[in-house]
C-alpha cells in the first residue's frame, strides 16, 4: 500500500488538505451528468419540462409516463446530490487555499463558464427556443444581439448558484472563524432525518410563493431549499468526515427509506391525478393542497436518503475507475456545460429521418453523451480551457489509512469541480 493513498485518507479524516481526486465521487458525477443529458433529451421528445426544444417530436404517452416516474424520481435528488458533493469538497478546499485564493479560484472556475456560456452559446440556443417553442419569426442575428443582454445562463445556473453558495460560505468563515476543529463524531440518523424534514418544510413554504416549474431570474427558486440544505450538509460532511465514516447500518437505513418513498411516489401521483395533466398536474406545484405537500415530503426523504445511500455505495463498491470512466471523469464538468448545443444540434439533425420518436430519443441520448464528452476533450487542448474545467489526471483509488505518520503527496493533481 503506497503512502500517498494512506496519507490522502488521513488528511480527509482530520480535515486537512485533500489534493487528490476521489474516484467514487468522479464515478457519481459521471452518472449524474449522464442523467442530466438524459433528462434534457427526454424533454426534447415529450417529457414535461423546460428546455430549448420541448416536445420536438413526441414519444408515446406510455413511454413518457414511464420516463416521468424514473426521471422524475431522479430529479428529486440528482441536482441536490451535485450540491452535496460540491459542499463536501468546498470545506477542505477553503481550508487548503485560504479565503483569498479560494475566492479567486471560484470566480475563475465557476464564474468564467457562466459568462462564456451566457454570451457565446445561450443566445443561439435561445433562438431555437424562440423559433420552436415560441413560434417566433425574427431573424437570428437581431435576436442574438438582443438576447445577449438577457443573461440567460441555461444549465450553468447550477454554477451560478454554486458560486453564490461557495462565496457565502467563505464569507461566513471569515466573519466567524472557528475557535476549534469541528467534531469528528459520525453522522447520525437523527441528523439525516432533520435534513429531510428541513427540506420538506422549507420547500412547501417556498412553493406557496414560487410554484414548482416557475422561473425567477432564469432560476427555479422552488427547488432551492433542497440545494441550500444539501450543500450545507455537504460542507459539514467535508469537515467532519461524515461521508468517509458513513456506517453500513445508516447507509442501509437511508437506502430503505429512499426506496420505500420512491416506490410510493407513483401511487401518490396517481391518487392526486397527476397523470391526467393540466390543472390536476398543477396541484402538485404548490399551494395549500395535500398534493403540494406530498412532493416536498417525498423530496426531502429521497434527496437526503438516496444521496447518502448512493455515496456510501459508490465509496464502498465503486471507488475505482474502469477504462471508459477513466476517460470520462476529467471531462464530466465540461460535458455538463457543453451538452446543450450537442443535444439540440443532434435533435435538429435527426428530425427529418423517418424514425419513431422513441428511436430518435435513444439515438440522440447515446450520441449526445458521447459527443458532449468528446467535445470537452477537443476544446481542452487549449490550456486555459483545460485549467477552468479541471481537465487533468484521473483519480486514485482511496484505501484504508496505514497510520497517522504518513503525509499526503507533495505533487497534487488538479482538484475536481467544486474543490
Amino acid at each position: 500500500m503506497g503512502t500517498r493513498h494512506a496519507g490522502q485518507l488521513r488528511w480527509i479524516l482530520v480535515g486537512g488538505p485533500m489534493k487528490q481526486r476521489l474516484a467514487y465521487l468522479d464515478n457519481l458525477k459521471i452518472l449524474l451528468v449522464v442523467g442530466v443529458i438524459a433528462l434534457h433529451t427526454a424533454i426534447t421528445y415529450g417529457f414535461d419540462g423546460s428546455w430549448y426544444l420541448e416536445s420536438y417530436d413526441e414519444m408515446a404517452s406510455a413511454v413518457v409516463d414511464a420516463l416521468t416516474v424514473v426521471l422524475g424520481t431522479g430529479w428529486l435528488f440528482g441536482l441536490g446530490l451535485f450540491f452535496l458533493i460540491a459542499g463536501r469538497l468546498t470545506g477542505p478546499s477553503l481550508d487548503r487555499k485560504g479565503a483569498k485564493r479560494f475566492t479567486e479560484d471560484r470566480l475563475i472556475r465557476l464564474g468564467t463558464p457562466v459568462v462564456a456560456y451566457t454570451l457565446l452559446i445561450s443566445p443561439f440556443l435561445e433562438y431555437v427556443d424562440y423559433r420552436w417553442n415560441g413560434g417566433g419569426t425574427e431573424a437570428l442575428w437581431p435576436f442574438a444581439r438582443e438576447q445577449v443582454w438577457h443573461f440567460a445562463p441555461g444549465p450553468t445556473w447550477f454554477l451560478e448558484a454554486l458560486l453564490v453558495f461557495s462565496l457565502g460560505y467563505a464569507l461566513y468563515r471569515v466573519v466567524r472563524p472557528e475557535a476549534e476543529r469541528p467534531s469528528r463524531e459520525p453522522l447520525r440518523g437523527r441528523q439525516v432525518a432533520a435534513a429531510a424534514a428541513a427540506i420538506a418544510v422549507t420547500s412547501f413554504a417556498v412553493r406557496l410563493a414560487f410554484p414548482l416549474g416557475s422561473e425567477q431570474f432564469h432560476l427555479q427558486l422552488a427547488a432551492f431549499p433542497q440545494y441550500v440544505i444539501l450543500f450545507s450538509l455537504g460542507v459539514a460532511a467535508g469537515r467532519r468526515g461524515w461521508l468517509e465514516s458513513l456506517t453500513p447500518r445508516l447507509q442501509r437505513r437511508c437506502g430503505l427509506a429512499g426506496a420505500i418513498t420512491a416506490l410510493m411516489l407513483p401511487a401518490m401521483l396517481l391518487a392526486g391525478g397527476f397523470f391526467e395533466g393540466g390543472a390536476a398536474e398543477d396541484r402538485f406545484a404548490g399551494g395549500w393542497r395535500w398534493q403540494a405537500a406530498v412532493v416536498p415530503l417525498a423530496e426531502g426523504v429521497i434527496a437526503t436518503c438516496v444521496s447518502l445511500w448512493a455515496i456510501g455505495l459508490f465509496r464502498r463498491r465503486l471507488d475505482h475507475l474502469r477504462p471508459l470512466a477513466r476517460l470520462m471523469a476529467p471531462a464530466a464538468y465540461g460535458a455538463f456545460i457543453l451538452h446543450p448545443p450537442v443535444i439540440v444540434g443532434l435533435a435538429l439533425a435527426v428530425q427529418p429521418l423517418p424514425l419513431p420518436a422513441e428511436l430518435k430519443f435513444i439515438a440522440v441520448l447515446v450520441a449526445g453523451v458521447a459527443g458532449s464528452f468528446a467535445l470537452v476533450k477537443l476544446v481542452s487542448r487549449a490550456r486555459p480551457i483545460a485549467r477552468i474545467i479541471g481537465f487533468g489526471p484521473t483519480p486514485a483509488r482511496q484505501r484504508p489509512s496505514a497510520g497517522p505518520s504518513e503525509r499526503p503527496a507533495s505533487r497534487p493533481a488538479p482538484a475536481p469541480p467544486g474543490a
